[in-house]
C-alpha cells in the first residue's frame, strides 16, 4: 500500500476508531470502541474489584484476570514462559481467532522457520519499568476488547493476525511500585508532587528484583524476564513490536519514529518509513481525543539492546511509546492535573491504533520482513568471508556462555573445523567457536559485535557502544576458509580424575574458576593462590599454573584426605574447571608449594553499600554478580549504618557508582576498617569519594582541566567568535559527554589483581569523563588507558586525550588492608564478563599483593 493509501486508511472509520470517544476523555472505558460484546467475558473491573486507574493493579491480580479471560474466551490462550527472580509468572497472552488457535503450533513453527505465508504477528509489551505502570494497567482493557468484541472488523482482523501481549514485562518491579503507590494513597487523592506517594523511595520500582533496567537487557539476557521476552520474540518473529513506557510528569505523549539522525545505520530506511506511516494512525487517534504528543525529538533508535530497537535489526518494526507519568494516582503537572486513569487511556488508545495500523499495512509489513532477510542473505553471499571466529584460550566457560547468548538470539553457532591462525591468534575446536555469516540473523550478529567511532549524530539516548565481543574480551576474526564444523554442544562438566595426599590445583583463566572457588571456600577448606607462575607435577603430567591459580593443600586441612577429595569432587562436578591432583610439592620453576609467594585466600564476608545517592542499577549489578554468579552471602549495608561501626563483621566493603555523602564518623570507621585489614572495592563514582580521603592516593585529576577552563573563558572574553547559536546547546553539550564508550586499557598482568586475564590489553566500559591517577605508588596502577584508548563509541577528542594514559584500575595497600578502585564499570549490566574478572580478583586476592616500596626500602621477610 502506498503512503497515500495509508493516509486514506487512517481517515476511515475502522474497528478500532477512537473518533467516537469524547475529547479529553480520561476514563479507560471511554476510549474502548463501542462494539457489541459477549456477555460471558468478564471486564477487568469485575475481577480486579476496581476500575482501571482507581488503584494500581498488582501482578497477582492481573495474572488472575488473564487466566480467567483464557477460560472464558476461545480467542485467548495464556502461557507461562518463565518466572521472575521472585517466582512471579511471566505471561504471554495470545489472542487470535479460534481457527488460528486450532493450528497455533503450526503457525508458531512456521514463524520460527521464517516462513512468510502466515498470519501477521503483533507483539505488545507493557511496562518493562515497574514504576511506569500505565502500560501494564492498560493491557487488560486491550485484552478484554479483543476477547469480547463481536464486531465483524475485529473478527476479520483476528483471522489475519496473532496478537501476542506481554502484559507486564517486569512483574517484580511492578509489584514493588504498586505496593508503594497503593500504600501511600489516601481516600482523598493528593496531587501535590511532594506527597510521599509521588516521592518513591530508593531503589524505586523501575528495575527488577536486582534493580536492573530490563529495557537495557534485551541484548545481554542476564535475567529470566529478558530471556523469556527474547524467547517469545524469537519464537514469533513479530512484524510489529509495541513497547509501552512512561516519561516525566510534565511531558505529553511520545511515539516513534523519533530523531531521524539518531537511527542506527544498520536499520534499513524502509523500517523508518513504515514507522512513520504507522505514526499517522496514532496521530489520528490522539487528535480525535485532543491529546498533545510529539514524535521526532527526544528519543532515538540507536542502541540495539532496548526493546523498541532490538526488533529493528531483525526485520520487525519496533515502536517506542512514552506516556507522561502520574507516578501515583493523580499529580499536578505543567499541563494541568494528570490522572492515572488518563495515562492508561492514552496507552489503550495507541495500543489499538497500533493494531489498526498493522492490519491496514499488513502487506507492506510482511514484505518488509521478507525483503529484510532476503537482503541480509544477499549481503552474506556477497561476502568473501564465511564465518566469524571467536576464541578464548583456556576459558571454555566463556565460550559456552557466549555461544548460549548468541543461540538465545537465534544465531547459529558451530564448532571450528580444523585449525586456522589469523593475526597470530589460533582458532580451533578447543579454544574457539565459528558463527556462519550466511544465516538469517547475520545483520543482528553484525549489530551486536560491531565497533564504531564515527556517528552522524553525537547525541545518544543510551550508550554509543555495546560490542559483545569486547564485553566478553574475546579474540575475533573473520575467515574465508572452510572452518564451520558441527553445531556447538553443551560443555561437559569436569571430573576429578585422581586423588592426592599432597594438594589439588586449578587454573584461574576459566570463568567457572571463581564460582568453584566461592563454593570451596564456604566449605571451610584452607586455600592458597599463586602470585608467581610455577610448573608442577600432577597425575596427568607436568602442568603450568599462572598467577591466580588455586591450590588446595591436603595436609593443612582439618578433614581427612579422603574427605577433602570428596569435597573437591562434588564441587568441581558442577563446573567446567579441570582440578588437578598434584604428585609433588616441588615446583620446577624455582617456586614450591611451600613458598611465601602462595597467599592465603580467605572466605569473603561482603558488605555491599546501598542507599540514597547511589546508582541502584550499579548496586544491583554488583549484587547480582555476588549473589547469582558466586553465590556468596552478601550484606546489603545501608550507607547510613556506616557511622554506627561494627564493620569488623566484614572482610570487604564494595562501593558501586554513585554520590557518597558520608559523615565524618562514617569515613573514620571506613578508614579504621581498611587499616585493620579490610578490603574496599570501588567502581566509577566511588573514586570521587576515594579522592577526598587523605589516606588514599587515587586522586581526581583536575588541575589541567581547570587551567584549560580558565584559558577558554579568557579566550571567550577576547573574541566575539565564541558566541554560539542557542539551537546548538544540546549538540554542544553532547560533545562533553562520554556516551557509554568502550576503552582499551593496558594491563600489568604480573599483578594479582590482573590474574587470569588473557592479554596485555583489556576492554572496559565507562560513561563518565573524570580522570584519575595513583600518586606515590609506581606499582599500583594495575591498568591504564592506552594512548589511543577509544575502541568503540563517541567521546570528544579532548576527553579522549585527557583519558589516555590515566589510571583505569588501581590497587594500594593501606595498613593491613587494601583498596582496589576502577574508573570503569567493570561488570556493566552484568554482560561485561571480561572485565568482571578484575572484580573477582579484588574479592579473592585483595591482599595477595605487597605494599609498594620506595627506593632504598629493605624487603621484609615474612
Amino acid at each position: 500500500m502506498s503512503l497515500k493509501k495509508i493516509a486514506q486508511a487512517v481517515s476511515l472509520a475502522f474497528c478500532f476508531s477512537l473518533a467516537q470517544a469524547p475529547a479529553h476523555a480520561a476514563a479507560p472505558s471511554s476510549v474502548i470502541p463501542v462494539h457489541a460484546r459477549l456477555d460471558k467475558i468478564s471486564t477487568p473491573a469485575s475481577v480486579l474489584g476496581f476500575e482501571l486507574g482507581e488503584w494500581h493493579a498488582r501482578p497477582e491480580q492481573l495474572v488472575s484476570y488473564y487466566q480467567l479471560l483464557a477460560m472464558q474466551s476461545p480467542r485467548v490462550k495464556v502461557r507461562v514462559v518463565g518466572y521472575t527472580h521472585e517466582r512471579r509468572p511471566i505471561l504471554n497472552v495470545i489472542i487470535t481467532s479460534q481457527k488460528n488457535h486450532e493450528r497455533l503450533a503450526e503457525i508458531e513453527a512456521a514463524r520460527g522457520r521464517g516462513d512468510t505465508d502466515t498470519p501477521l504477528v503483533v507483539y505488545l509489551g507493557y511496562s518493562v519499568h515497574g514504576n511506569e505502570p500505565s502500560g501494564a494497567n492498560a493491557a487488560p482493557a486491550v485484552a478484554w476488547h479483543l476477547a469480547s468484541s463481536t464486531d465483524d472488523s475485529v473478527n476479520a482482523m483476528l483471522e489475519r493476525t496473532v496478537v501476542v501481549i506481554d502484559p507486564m514485562l517486569n512483574p517484580d518491579g511492578l509489584a514493588r511500585f504498586a505496593h508503594w503507590a497503593n500504600s501511600n494513597r489516601g481516600q482523598t487523592l493528593v496531587s501535590d508532587p511532594n506527597t510521599l506517594e509521588h516521592r518513591e523511595g530508593w531503589p524505586s520500582g523501575r528495575g527488577n528484583h536486582y534493580w536492573f533496567d530490563l529495557n537495557r537487557d534485551w541484548l545481554w539476557l542476564q535475567h529470566p524476564e529478558s530471556r523469556a521476552h527474547v524467547g517469545t520474540f524469537q519464537t514469533w518473529r513479530p512484524h510489529v513490536f509495541g513497547d509501552f513506557h512512561e516519561q516525566g510528569t510534565d511531558a505529553t505523549y511520545f511515539f516513534q519514529p523519533g530523531v531521524p539522525s539518531r537511527t542506527h545505520p544498520l536499520t534499513p530506511q524502509s523500517n523508518q518509513s513504515l514507522t512513520e506511516a504507522i505514526s499517522k494512525f496514532h496521530i489520528k487517534a490522539l487528535d480525535a481525543r485532543g491529546e498533545f504528543y510529539f514524535s521526532r525529538e527526544g528519543f532515538d533508535d540507536f542502541y540495539y539492546g532496548k526493546g523498541s530497537t532490538y526488533p529493528d535489526v531483525q526485520g520487525s518494526v519496533g515502536i517506542l511509546f512514552e506516556q507522561a507519568s502520574s507516578r501515583g494516582h493523580i499529580q499536578d503537572s505543567r499541563n494541568g492535573v494528570l490522572k492515572f486513569e488518563h495515562t492508561i487511556a492514552n496507552q489503550i488508545t495507541t495500543s489499538l491504533s497500533t493494531l489498526q495500523a498493522a492490519d491496514a499495512m499488513r502487506d507492506q509489513l510482511m514484505a518488509h520482513q521478507k525483503n529484510f532477510f532476503d537482503e541480509a542473505k544477499k549481503m552474506a553471499q556477497a561476502d568473501t568471508n564465511r564465518a566469524m571466529l571467536f576464541a578464548a584460550e583456556g576459558n571454555p566457560a566463556r565460550l559456552r556462555d557466549f555461544a548460549n547468548l548468541l543461540k538465545q538470539h537465534g544465531i547459529a553457532v558451530h564448532q571450528v573445523k580444523g585449525s586456522v591462525t589469523i593475526n597470530g591468534q589460533r582458532y580451533d575446536a578447543k579454544n574457539a567457536i565459528a558463527v556462519p555469516l550466511n544465516q538469517r540473523q547475520n545483520r543482528l550478529l553484525e549489530g551486536i559485535t560491531e565497533l564504531r567511532t564515527q556517528f552522524k549524530d553525537n547525541t545518544f539516548y543510551d550508550v554509543s557502544a555495546w560490542s559483545v565481543t569486547k564485553a566478553y574480551d574475546l579474540a575475533s576474526a573473520k575467515s574465508a576458509g572452510d572452518v564451520i564444523g558441527e553445531p556447538v554442544q553443551d560443555l561437559p562438566k569436569a571430573i576429578l580424575k585422581a586423588e592426592s595426599n599432597i594438594a589439588y590445583a586449578f587454573a584461574w583463566e576459566n570463568d567457572d574458576a571463581a564460582p568453584l572457588l566461592a563454593e570451596l571456600i564456604q566449605t571451610g577448606l584452607r586455600l592458597r593462590t599463586i602470585t608467581k607462575p610455577m610448573r608442577i607435577q600432577t597425575t596427568e603430567g607436568t602442568k603450568d599454573l599462572g598467577i591466580g591459580s588455586i591450590v588446595i593443600p591436603v595436609a593443612m586441612q582439618s578433614a581427612s584426605a579422603a574427605h577433602v577429595a570428596e569435597i573437591v569432587r562434588k564441587a568441581s562436578a558442577k563446573f567446567s574447571v579441570e582440578v588437578m591432583a598434584l604428585t609433588s610439592g616441588a615446583g620446577s620453576t624455582g617456586t614450591d608449594l611451600g613458598s611465601a609467594s602462595l597467599k592465603s585466600v580467605d572466605r569473603p564476608r561482603v558488605a555491599l553499600l546501598a542507599g540514597a545517592g547511589l546508582d541502584s542499577t550499579s548496586v544491583g549489578e554488583l549484587w547480582h554478580w555476588l549473589d547469582t554468579h558466586l553465590r556468596l552471602p552478601t550484606t546489603m549495608l545501608s550507607t547510613d549504618r556506616l557511622a554506627s561501626g561494627q564493620l569488623e563483621r566484614y572482610t570487604h566493603i564494595v562501593m558501586a557508582d554513585g554520590s557518597y555523602r558520608l559523615s565524618d564518623e562514617a569515613n573514620k570507621n571506613i578508614e579504621r576498617f581498611v587499616k585493620q585489614g579490610g578490603v574496599i572495592i570501588g567502581v566509577e563514582g566511588a573514586l570521587n569519594w576515594a579522592s577526598s580521603q587523605s589516606y588514599l592516593h587515587t586522586k581526581l585529576v583536575k588541575a589541567e582541566a581547570s587551567k584549560k577552563a580558565d584559558a577558554d573563558r579568557a579566550d571567550e572574553k577576547k573574541s566575539k567568535d565564541s558566541r554560539l547559536a542557542y539551537k546548538d546547546q544540546d549538540a554542544n553539550s553532547a560533545k562533553e559527554l562520554v556516551a557509554g564508550v568502550i576503552f582499551e586499557t593496558e594491563i600489568d598482568r604480573s599483578h594479582p589483581i590482573a590474574a587470569g586475564l588473557p592479554r596485555d590489553t583489556l576492554p572496559v566500559f565507562r560513561a563518565q569523563a573524570d580522570v584519575y591517577r595513583l600518586e606515590g605508588d609506581r606499582y599500583g596502577t594495575v591498568a591504564a588507558y592506552s594512548n589511543v584508548p577509544v575502541m568503540s563509541g563517541y567521546v570528544s577528542a579532548e576527553n579522549a586525550k585527557r583519558i589516555a594514559g590515566s589510571a583505569a584500575i588501581t590497587a594500594e595497600r593501606v595498613g593491613n588492608g587494601s583498596v582496589i578502585l576502577a574508573s570503569a564499570a567493570l561488570g556493566f549490566r552484568s554482560g561485561w564478563v571480561g572485565s568482571r574478572r578484575v572484580l573477582e580478583n579484588a574479592l579473592f586476592f585483595g591482599k595477595a599483593f605487597e605494599k609498594a616500596r620506595a627506593e632504598g626500602d629493605e624487603v621484609e621477610e615474612e
